[in-house]
């Protein structure tokens, strides 16, 4: 036998052995991920999730010589890209792609272009969609699997891991000019994952981390242990590693767009550089001349950056989904966790009337960043959760109970002063206290830890949470201050 066939040999017993020790450990994660805790269990959750850490930490280490996967700078490729574009009809003239301090890489402004004006035009032939994933070799998966068929964004994840370990890939340019790594959670260490507290948004990160654990054992033991012939392409360009970046580039980067009678979930190459700003959605799929267009939200000048407007969405979810925070978010927003306790005496007449509302089942209400900032379905939950069983019987005795969602001067009056007033106290008290773990959660953070994107992410986050409970706090003070005042004070 020939050194190098026993050296051949000697390498494929080794990664025998390790696809083994691997086995064992995706085993141990698909059992841990499926364990699901109460709202209320969130040590649990935690702990839970620094379990799932050192069993991670041990998979990539394992996976770490598996992993075929060039690392290119995103500016070296952005030539190549920009040519790809072009030859595939992509229109942008008077556009640059360009790094900008706080964003990375965004598009710049080479000349005026006016409010409402076209400013770049994007073929649908150059789109990455989820019809093209269930068109690819992964069909017959994504036909009887259910997670495939019932999420778009996971088959499109796989779709992207599959093409980019194709060196003739179609999509090549626009795979080598993605982020090597992210800044969603699933990028975050545990210590930064703690500095998210007391944010909601600590507990719901752990829970995402998590469905993102459970679906990567799911697929390594489909591609690996049971050998599905569909995903056999993946073998070598599976790993944690790799389908957390395809997960973060599809929360970050993915589009509902209209392609013929139905919707799809699809990557827009160059427009998914613009980076986001306040403003109003300019942004749309031409239908005639399949393409996606992207016009002026406001007028840019020669040197700016070109921002969109990413939607309607609370700091929260963009911290979640696309990593970073937007200060001064006009629709930011701060969950705040209600319910009505089991030992209530008055339980059923309040769950009843929140069910005619259609808010039975609603765990999580919001605080808005509105001159009124209580939700309608805030202002509802806390009106019923403080009614009194006279209270109840009249309400429920009503039909739909509408004037229990609204401010307007009639609807006030018709809940009556008492009821205002407890309801204002209450939320005012819990504001007031939620504000103080804020406060001494923030005295305690870490000073002597790297300053990362991750942590100014956090810590952001928080900040606009504070602000959020301010400006109710201050809202709810005001307000009670026009009630009558108890005579017996």
């Amino acid at each position: 036998m020939s050194r190098k066939q026993n050296s051949k040999q000697k390498e494929n017993k080794f990664n025998q052995i390790k696809r083994r020790e691997l086995s064992i450990l995706v085993q141990k994660l698909a059992k841990l991920t499926s364990v699901f805790y109460g709202a209320e269990k969130v040590t649990k959750v935690w702990d839970r999730h620094t379990e799932i850490d050192r069993i991670l930490t041990e998979i990539i280490q394992l996976e770490t010589p598996y992993r075929k996967q060039e690392i290119n700078s995103r500016e070296s490729s952005i030539e190549k890209y920009v040519s790809w574009l072009e030859e595939n009809g992509a229109q942008f003239e008077g556009v640059a792609i360009s790094a900008f301090d706080g964003y990375g890489l965004g598009l710049k402004a080479l000349k005026h272009f006016p409010d409402e004006s076209l400013i770049l035009t994007i073929p649908e032939k150059v789109m990455m969609t989820e019809q093209d994933a269930y068109n690819s070799e992964l069909s017959g998966f994504i036909k009887k699997d259910l997670l495939m068929q019932t999420m778009s964004n996971v088959s499109l994840a796989l779709f992207l891991l599959l093409e980019k370990s194709k060196p003739d890939s179609f999509w090549k340019p626009y795979i080598d000019n993605l982020p090597e790594k992210y800044s969603t959670v699933l990028y975050f260490t545990l210590d930064e994952l703690a500095e998210i507290k007391p944010s909601p948004v600590f507990e719901v990160s752990l829970n995402l981390y998590t469905n993102i654990a459970r679906q990567y054992a799911y697929f390594w033991r489909e591609i690996f242990d049971a050998n599905t012939p569909e995903l056999k392409s993946l073998r070598d360009t599976f790993t944690f590693e790799n389908y957390r970046w395809a997960v973060s580039t599809v929360m970050t980067r993915q589009n509902r767009i209209q392609l013929g009678d139905k919707n799809t979930t699809a990557f827009i190459p160059l427009w998914d550089m613009c980076n986001h700003e306040n403003g109003k959605i300019t942004t749309d799929f031409n239908k005639e001349l399949r393409r996606g267009e992207c016009f002026a939200l406001r007028d840019f000048q020669p040197g700016e950056q070109i921002f969109i407007f990413y939607g309607v969405r609370s700091n929260a979810n963009l911290f979640l989904h696309n990593g970073f925070v937007y200060p001064n978010n006009k629709f930011d927003t701060l969950s705040l966790y209600l319910g009505v306790s089991s030992n209530d005496p008055l339980r059923e007449g309040k769950l009843s009337l929140l069910k005619k509302l259609g808010l039975a089942n609603i765990t999580h209400y919001q605080l808005t960043n509105n001159e009124v900032p209580l939700s309608p379905e805030l202002l509802a939950f806390i009106r019923i959760f403080n009614m009194n069983k006279e209270d109840l019987e009249k309400w429920l005795d009503k039909g739909v109970p509408g004037d229990l969602v609204s401010l307007e001067a009639s609807s006030a009056e018709e809940v009556g002063c008492d009821i205002n007033k407890r309801s204002y106290k209450y939320l005012l008290t819990r504001c007031q206290l939620l504000l103080a773990v804020y406060k001494k959660t923030g005295m305690q953070e870490k000073t002597d830890s790297p300053d990362t994107i991750n942590r100014k992410n956090a810590k952001l986050l928080k900040q606009c949470e504070v602000q959020l409970l301010e400006g109710a706090i201050k809202y709810l003070t005001q307000a009670l201050e026009q009630f009558p005042q108890d005579e017996s004070k």
